[in-house]
């Protein structure tokens, strides 16, 4: 079984990597890109800051120490297969708030994001000229809900700007592993071999891939780039309502239309696989007691799911293959975990470099962002805007959808080296289009959908 953090020192703390950060301490590399890190996890909140609260700049230096205080892992690192964690004295909590809290002046976050070399530590931007907080983390270190939590933690650390922190007794609040913290095992029964290698064989597609053609304009990866589509509030209430009454789980039929998208703009001739992939957290089958299920750590896996697309297939068959598999879970995986990721790892199918560039875009479903965030405190912030994303070194794009503010949000990250932001945008108002056929029209087969076009 694996093991809890344990005291190998004193003030040296270390616990074995879990299989997901092994898995995305590989993940991260990609051919041709060594100072980029693919699949970095990116966070913002735009802040009003209420004036009693002083400089911003310097209420946020206080807020960041508590953050690591609270949440000690923030400032562990990957070392020989373990992670490890230091206390520090004050004076070196201090050079860490300096390294990892930059204020940057004169740009913007959609520069920021595609221009931030790779970096070992998890670090908080403040850009003073847009209010605008930005946390940004290497993958093996922090998921998407990881760096909500981060955002959240920072927000409402500013309510208290005069703490008592004794860094020599922060160890206790290190947080266990994912592995430790659902027992995943380490040793390997028949059953749990045989499902990790049924795991392993799914990722091979029965069928020719369905992709979308990108514009290659270099074979070197520029900078990730975001597009975002936002929903009227009307919209979404409809949407909600509509899915409810159909009986449809939204997270579900929006991962439908993700791939109907695709097939209107790469029309399939023939049966075609899409291997439909998206972000589980396992967050929820975390025990409540444990401190992981509300980590800043690495804690989603990724599930994929061969769907079979056609000229005459449309949403709705789509949700039928996917309902399923979004309504299980983890689940059925988690006992063969760290047997799958070993497998993974040592016959190289990781999803690194050219293995990780498929041009079918993955899916991360975050919820109600509103129920993650603190969005006011009373005479200290207000929280105006959120965004999240992840870099995209490859061809593969990352699409994020959440619900901020009643309003249903689809953010696509893309690699500008290749594709177009106008083809991007295209893209997610086909995926809105074909939520909104399925869930309060009726849906059209691709074939009536092209037939239809040629009769214009």
């Amino acid at each position: 079984m694996p093991q809890s953090w344990q005291e190998t020192r004193p003030g040296r703390w270390e616990r074995p990597q879990s299989w997901l950060e092994k898995a995305n301490l590989l993940n991260r590399n990609v051919d041709k890109a060594p100072d980029r890190d693919n699949w970095a996890k990116t966070a913002v909140a735009k802040i009003e800051f209420d004036p009693s609260l002083g400089e911003p700049e310097e209420a946020l230096k206080i807020a960041w120490k508590q953050v690591r205080y609270n949440y000690p892992e923030v400032a562990a690192f990957p070392y020989n297969g373990t992670y490890m964690y230091r206390i520090g004295n004050p004076e070196q909590v201090s050079l860490w708030v300096a390294a990892t809290f930059i204020v940057e002046r004169n740009t913007t976050v959609d520069h920021l994001f595609g221009h931030i070399p790779r970096n070992e530590q998890m670090m908080c931007y403040f850009l003073p000229d847009t209010s605008e907080i930005l946390v940004r983390s290497p993958h093996y270190r922090l998921d998407a809900r990881g760096a909500i939590f981060i955002l959240n933690y920072l927000i409402e650390s500013l309510a208290n700007l005069n703490p008592v922190l004794t860094f020599g007794g922060c160890a206790e609040n290190l947080s266990p592993s994912i592995d430790l913290s659902l027992s995943i095992p380490y040793t390997y029964t028949p059953k749990i071999e045989e499902a990790a290698a049924h795991r392993l064989a799914a990722l091979e597609p029965q069928n020719p891939l369905l992709e979308l053609t990108p514009v290659v304009k270099s074979k070197l990866p520029g900078a990730a780039r975001r597009h975002v589509l936002t929903f009227s509030k009307s919209e979404t209430e409809s949407l909600i309502k509509g899915a409810k009454s159909k009986g449809m789980d939204l997270t579900a039929i929006t991962h439908a239309s993700l791939i109907t998208a695709v097939t209107r703009l790469a029309p399939p001739d023939d049966v075609r696989s899409f291997m439909a992939s998206y972000h589980c957290d396992l967050r929820s089958l975390v025990p409540k007691s444990s401190r992981t299920k509300v980590a800043p750590t690495t804690c989603t896996s990724v599930i994929s799911t061969e769907v079979t697309v056609s000229p005459n297939t449309n949403t709705k068959n789509y949700y039928k293959q996917l309902a399923p598999i979004h309504s299980a879970g983890y689940k059925p995986f988690l006992e063969s975990t760290a047997c799958f990721y070993e497998k993974l790892i040592e016959t190289g199918n990781k999803a690194s470099g050219s293995a990780d560039g498929q041009a079918q875009p993955r899916y991360g479903p975050l919820g109600v962002i509103d129920e993650q965030l603190t969005k006011q405190i009373e005479g200290v912030v207000r929280v105006k805007e959120f965004w999240l994303g992840g870099e995209t070194l490859t061809r593969r794009m990352m699409v994020h959808s959440w619900v901020w503010e009643d309003q249903l949000v689809f953010s696509c990250c893309y690699n500008e080296s290749f594709w177009e932001d106008s083809f991007v945008g295209s893209f997610l108002e086909e995926m809105k289009e074909a939520l909104v056929e399925v869930v309060m029209r009726t849906p059209t087969s691709l074939s009536q959908r092209l037939k239809g076009l040629a009769m214009k």
